[in-house]
């Protein structure tokens, strides 16, 4: 009987701590690894990253949220030319010289007026 009871509890709170994971925060931990992973490879060695299909677990994270588990952006924009929407480049290469070489991953983060990400779109450099 207390099994059965305890198993009951478990059934009824499992929902629940799935709901509890924060998938933004186990995105941005991934996306941590590997751009650490790809910036360690000795030069000239290409990362195997591959762009997330799906990034709609970032929206509406925090710049300072993106900068605790990214580090600073490698480079800095204005998205379309709007003043208020800032954009984030983080480059997964080896090194400075080889993030501007053609086909390197690269993750854009923009930002909205509000500080949060409005938008994630990741690339090849061309």
């Amino acid at each position: 009987m207390r099994q059965r009871y305890l198993l009951s509890l478990i059934l009824l709170a499992s929902p629940v701590l799935a709901e509890q994971v924060d998938n933004c925060a186990s995105m941005l931990g991934s996306l941590s690894v590997e751009l650490r992973v790809a910036r360690s490879l000795p030069p000239g060695r290409q990362t195997t990253f591959t762009c997330p299909g799906d990034t709609r677990a970032l929206l509406g994270a925090s710049r300072q949220r993106v900068l605790n588990s990214l580090g600073a952006p490698d480079a800095t924009g204005h998205a379309g030319g709007e003043i208020v929407s800032v954009e984030w480049s983080y480059f997964f290469a080896s090194s400075a010289e080889e993030r501007g070489v053609a086909g390197i991953p690269e993750l854009v983060f923009s930002f909205d007026d509000q500080q949060q990400v409005s938008s994630v779109r990741c690339q090849r450099t061309q």
